[in-house]
């Protein structure tokens, strides 16, 4: 295996020997056991259905890790079984842990969570083969876009089945908490979004700040930041009064809402404002607008990414329209704002806080549809962070945009020697 990054539209990149073989067998041991154990009694029908799985799940594997055929009919065959790997494999590594840890019986809390670091270690180190297998190989990038925003859903969402009916007198809070709330599937998304970004030839995010930003306009937007923070938590948008009058008051500050509202801090901003952000900059590299518009797109597909918060009836379909708006001014700010700043810390802590705050003081993750006069001045806001994000992307500050788009685009000059570290 070439062990330098690959960046190629035209050239595709083989799965070696070495990730196809852990891949595959792997994955079907893990398909046997899960079926074979998905009962409280093991029973032989269940080990013999098990053991079916497992093969025919390895020959899909197998077939996904193959180079992609010419025939168009048997390439889109190809691709629905890669689509259905992305999918089938973080769930069944949860669904294997699950039944793993309902079978395994243990009765003290020290004991359960020493097997759960463990096993934590182990299912990062599980996805791998996964990453290398599944997404290294995407030369194109419409492929490696697609493939990334349809693999957070089930690498992130994934993890939450892995504590499915544990006893909640063994198995402390916060263990079910960072699995529950999604965190730890963050952190999943996390590794395999890096391993497969460094194989299609990306280093990871900048962390340091842009020496060309102004201190002035950093210092701007960290309170144009801490003032919507105070608005979006304290305030209900209701009247110009609003904008000024705040009722300092958290309705459930608990660790359960801290790590839900971490969890898209993390993993919405490793995917939008890394993943996507790099390859949209990466595609456009030749245009002249590739800044704006690679913010632009970015922000976009992030707020049209908020329509599946209406899937299955858990959020009404008016509240979600306007959680979309807001995701989509948003997404355009904490674009402009990563590129300006040079720090993907910056977006990703403001991102968090957002969140955080916000879930604390509602204590719900779910949306309402606002009045008239909610949804005028949360608009009006938002109008203003159109503003700065426009402005942003105009005069010297694009111009220093370019020092961090220039850590992210392959074949630009890099300031960063060594792979996701500033």
């Amino acid at each position: 295996m070439n062990p330098r990054p690959i960046y190629s539209n035209s050239r595709p990149v083989s799965v070696t020997a070495f990730w196809r073989w852990w891949f595959v067998v792997q994955g079907s041991l893990l398909t046997a056991w899960s079926l074979a154990t998905i009962d409280s009694h093991v029973k032989a029908s269940y080990i013999v259905l098990g053991v079916i799985a497992g093969i025919i799940e390895g020959i899909l594997l197998l077939l996904s890790t193959l180079r992609v055929p010419r025939n168009i009919l048997v390439r889109f065959l190809f691709a629905l079984n890669v689509l259905l790997q992305i999918t089938a494999y973080p769930l069944i590594v949860a669904l294997g842990v699950n039944n793993l840890l309902l079978h395994a019986g243990i009765a003290r809390p020290l004991i359960a969570s020493l097997v759960m670091i463990v096993i934590t270690v182990l299912v990062i180190v599980i996805h791998i083969p996964y990453a290398m297998a599944l997404f290294a190989p995407l030369n194109n990038g419409w492929a490696q876009n697609i493939a990334m925003i349809y693999g957070f859903a089930w690498i992130v969402g994934g993890s939450q089945f892995m504590m499915g009916k544990v006893n909640k007198n063994v198995y402390s809070h916060i263990w079910r908490d960072l699995l529950n709330t999604g965190v730890y599937g963050a952190i999943l998304f996390v590794v395999v979004g890096a391993i497969a970004m460094y194989q299609w030839g990306y280093r990871g995010p900048s962390w340091r700040f842009n020496p060309l930003a102004q201190p002035w306009i950093l210092a701007l937007l960290a309170a144009s930041c801490l003032l919507f923070l105070g608005w979006n938590t304290f305030t209900n948008p209701n009247s110009f009064r609003s904008l000024y009058t705040w009722e300092f008051h958290l309705k459930s500050v608990t660790f359960y809402w801290f790590a839900q509202g971490l969890e898209p801090g993390i993993a919405e901003e490793w995917l939008w404002r890394y993943i996507i952000l790099a390859l949209l900059l990466t595609g456009l590299r030749k245009s002249r607008w590739q800044i704006p518009g690679s913010v632009f797109l970015t922000g976009l597909l992030f707020g049209l990414w908020h329509a599946t918060n209406a899937l299955g009836g858990a959020q009404g379909v008016l509240a979600t329209a306007v959680q979309m708006q807001f995701a989509m001014v948003s997404g355009w700010f904490m674009a402009a704002l990563y590129l300006y700043s040079g720090s993907f810390s910056v977006p990703m802590i403001f991102h968090a806080l957002i969140d955080i705050l916000a879930m604390m003081a509602t204590g719900s993750i779910v949306s309402t549809a606002p009045t008239r006069n909610e949804y005028i001045w949360s608009t009006v806001t938002e109008l203003v962070f159109v503003a700065i994000s426009i402005w942003l992307l105009t005069g010297k500050r694009r111009t220093a945009m370019q020092w961090t788009v220039d850590n992210i685009v392959p074949g630009n000059p890099l300031h960063f020697a060594t792979p996701f570290v500033g």
